[in-house]
């Protein structure tokens, strides 16, 4: 996979990264709301990841987790979808997948779409998540993707 799509994913793998040592420098790591939106984040990307290893099945509801159990099911998913990005040409890219959650009429999108899905999603939850860090009084971080770019494409850091 290259290009654009190569990109959105390098840059969510950043950003995530970014917002987990925001939330973990923070004193609202028990903080309901955040970890429960960010479980439903990392379930969905979970859930797509699924897909695109070819399960058809609705992904169970997980009870709610903690902060490091989220950072590391969220690490865990950046790193399978590395491993499935580098094997993915045009061809693979445009197959089409089914989004068993959509069901009547089925929701069929291509490979890419998935992928960028992700991206979206993610980056819509991550803004909410960064927003309920600063009402909390916590130092949220500008990890948008034109920053990514100027600091030359950094890879994620989870353990800062």
């Amino acid at each position: 996979m290259t290009g654009l799509l190569k990109d959105l994913l390098g840059h969510q793998v950043w950003a995530d990264a970014m917002f987990f040592h925001a939330w973990g420098k923070s004193a609202g790591r028990e903080d309901l709301e955040l970890r429960t939106r960010t479980g439903h984040l990392v379930d969905v990307q979970e859930g797509f990841l699924g897909i695109l290893k070819g399960d058809a099945g609705v992904p169970e509801a997980r009870s709610l987790q903690d902060f490091e159990a989220l950072k590391r099911r969220c690490r865990a998913n950046h790193e399978a979808l590395g491993a499935l990005g580098r094997g993915l040409d045009a061809a693979a890219l445009a197959r089409i997948v089914r989004v068993p959650w959509f069901p009547d009429p089925p929701c069929l999108v291509s490979v890419a779409e998935a992928l960028l899905q992700i991206c979206l999603h993610t980056q819509h939850h991550r803004a909410q998540n960064m927003t309920r860090l600063k009402a909390l009084g916590a130092e949220p971080k500008n990890v948008d993707y034109i920053i990514w770019l100027w600091k030359q494409r950094p890879d994620g850091r989870w353990d800062l």
